[in-house]
């Protein structure tokens, strides 16, 4: 099965999580630095993504990204990674809205794999 569909909607995760962290510039790194500085970070977060329940979950976790890349030089507050997580995760809910009829679609589709028609 052809993969683009999958990779655009990757590719509009990534930057959306990618935007939210360049405005949230936790590091202050934006005016100093190459403008993939947190690409790192964002991968991991997007990486994690499909395993968070809640928004307060994906919070603690960029707040383990963060201090796991950063260490104590990462000065932020938890409830400010909260905040940035509940913005991302209220994006990934509005993304996957807009996706929902393609994805419906893959797996009525899918669901005749096998099916033999004489």
């Amino acid at each position: 099965m052809n993969n683009k569909p999958n990779q655009a909607f990757n590719q509009d995760i990534y930057t959306m999580v990618e935007k939210h962290m360049m405005y949230w510039n936790p590091m202050n790194l934006i005016e100093w630095c190459l403008p993939d500085e947190y690409s790192i970070e964002i991968d991991h977060i997007v990486k994690i993504l499909p395993y968070m329940k809640s928004a307060e979950e994906l919070g603690n976790q960029v707040y383990w990204i963060m201090q796991k890349y950063f260490g104590s030089h990462f000065a932020r507050s938890t409830e400010e990674c909260h905040h940035i997580a509940d913005k991302i995760y209220k994006n990934l809910e509005y993304i996957n809205s807009l996706n929902t009829s393609f994805v419906s679609f893959n797996l009525y589709f899918n669901s005749f794999k096998g099916i033999r028609r004489d």
